[in-house]
């Protein structure tokens, strides 16, 4: 017993997924999948679309990818067990065979010790996994009564597993299309935040074109998402009826096999009284499992509808979506072209009022400078004039400084005339009162022409300084480029 419990433990689980092997593959290939996309012989336009048009498309396609490898390692395992299932059912037939002769008692222990002589591969297979799990209940039990009810107890914790292998697949087969509808939102409001009055005033094809690029995203992230969850759940579809037909070709070899083999018990006796309840219970069994079966096939057809519901029901309302966010689109668009020519029209309106303002401004100003340049020709003139007359006014300078000095020579001949005349008075009034000469002394006289010389020098001075005064009212930069001059 302990050795079969030792096997028991070691035998694996039927129906499992390898989770950490599947998420290592399934990056990987997503890794290389993009590789060949982006730098290999993939480079497609339409993989480029769909596959790396957006962050939420590459995460609906790797989760598509890890899905297919966790699908494709079952759909391996259904085949390989599938071979297995056929050969160890033959294998146990022939067993099973060759010992009718050991003793009723005997039969499980002579069972597990010819099954352990067979090769690890068909002993750790679904088929031989439940073969051992039966021995190990027989044995332990110790009685062969409830052989049929551990035979059911064992399927029903297997389809259980197997319904439970499909956990990871399921959530991704409700992530994909929730990244797609993602995609969606992100793409519309990525469109709304990009609606700019001036891009569409100005630039209204670059406009058009980052619209529709957003709502571009937006469905075919949802496509995608689709489209890769359809494919997904009908591959899922068929491998789970691969295994359903494997665990239930291994139900029915099981029971066919151990049944006859085990179900011979020394209790036999007591239990043909309770022969008619048993005979009633397997009718009643047998309408539970009818009961079942329709119930299972009622609940495959419920969901089958409900997702071809809820397929029909989200094209409709991306349908509507779509109409509605055209339709509200366009409203705004028809608004804020209106707007923009209301504003064109205003604009130009101002603009052509500013222009009118500017060139009569320009008029006025053209004027004024043309006065400022007559002015300044008439002062030019002014300066020329004035500059001759300032030169002639020195010429004139020039003669009187001149005739000054002229008449400051004859001032000094004419005292020099006066102290000789004065000179003779005093020598003939000396003679005269020496009695040398007789007459009236000549007296000596006041200079006659020393007042005039004065006069002379005054308006000569006079005229120096009206010349001084006429050369101050000349600017000093004048006088100085005169002087330079």
């Amino acid at each position: 017993m302990t050795h079969v419990n030792s096997n028991r433990r070691s035998q694996p689980q039927s129906c499992t997924l390898p989770l950490p092997q599947v998420l290592l593959i399934g990056v990987g290939l997503s890794a290389a999948f993009f590789g060949l996309i982006l730098y290999g012989p993939l480079d497609y336009p339409i993989l480029r679309r769909y596959c790396l048009g957006h962050p939420v498309a590459i995460a609906s396609v790797c989760l598509f990818i890890v899905g297919i490898v966790g699908l494709t390692l079952k759909w391996m395992a259904a085949l390989q067990q599938t071979r297995l299932t056929s050969r160890g059912s033959n294998t146990l037939q022939r067993l099973i065979d060759d010992g009718n002769e050991i003793a009723a008692k005997q039969r499980p222990a002579w069972l597990v010790a010819n099954w352990e002589t067979q090769n690890d591969q068909l002993q750790r297979s679904w088929f031989g996994a439940r073969i051992w799990r039966v021995l190990e209940l027989q044995i332990n039990r110790g009685r062969r009564n409830q052989l049929e009810s551990d035979l059911k107890s064992l399927s029903e914790l297997e389809a259980d597993r197997q319904h439970d292998s499909y956990s990871l697949l399921r959530i991704i087969h409700w992530a994909m299309p929730m990244l797609g509808f993602l995609g969606t939102v992100l793409g519309i409001s990525q469109t709304l935040s990009q609606l700019d009055t001036a891009t569409l005033a100005s630039q209204q094809g670059d406009a058009m074109n980052q619209l529709t690029a957003g709502l571009n995203i937006a469905f075919d992230t949802t496509a995608i998402a689709l489209v890769l969850t359809v494919i997904s759940m009908f591959v899922q579809f068929a491998i789970s009826r691969l295994e359903q037909s494997i665990l239930s070709q291994i139900d029915s070899d099981a029971a066919d096999c151990l049944i006859p083999y085990l179900s011979a018990d020394p209790f036999d006796a007591q239990d043909n009284l309770l022969a008619p309840v048993r005979e009633a219970l397997d009718g009643v069994l047998a309408g539970v499992r009818q009961l079942v079966t329709e119930q299972a096939s009622l609940w495959s057809d419920s969901l089958f509808d409900t997702q071809r519901q809820w397929s029909e029901w989200t094209q409709e309302r991306s349908q509507v979506v779509e109409t509605q966010i055209s339709h509200r689109v366009g409203q705004a668009l028809d608004k804020h072209v209106t707007e923009l020519s209301k504003l064109q029209e205003e604009g130009s309106r101002h603009q052509d009022l500013r222009w009118q303002q500017w060139q009569t401004t320009l008029s006025d100003q053209a004027r004024l400078i043309q006065g400022q340049q007559k002015e300044m020709i008439r002062q030019s003139d002014s300066l020329r004039q004035l500059i001759e007359s300032t030169s002639d006014l020195r010429k004139l300078e020039e003669t009187i400084h001149a005739s000054v000095q002229r008449l400051e020579n004859v001032g000094r001949i004419e005292e020099a005339t006066t102290c000789v005349g004065e000179a003779v008075a005093v020598l003939a009034t000396c003679l005269e009162r020496s009695g040398v000469i007789r007459g009236t002394p000549i007296r000596p006289r006041v200079a006659a022409k020393s007042k005039p010389i004065d006069e002379v020098k005054l308006d000569t001075e006079q005229l120096a300084q009206h010349v001084e005064q006429e050369r101050g009212t000349i600017p000093f930069g004048m006088r100085d480029n005169k002087k330079a001059a």
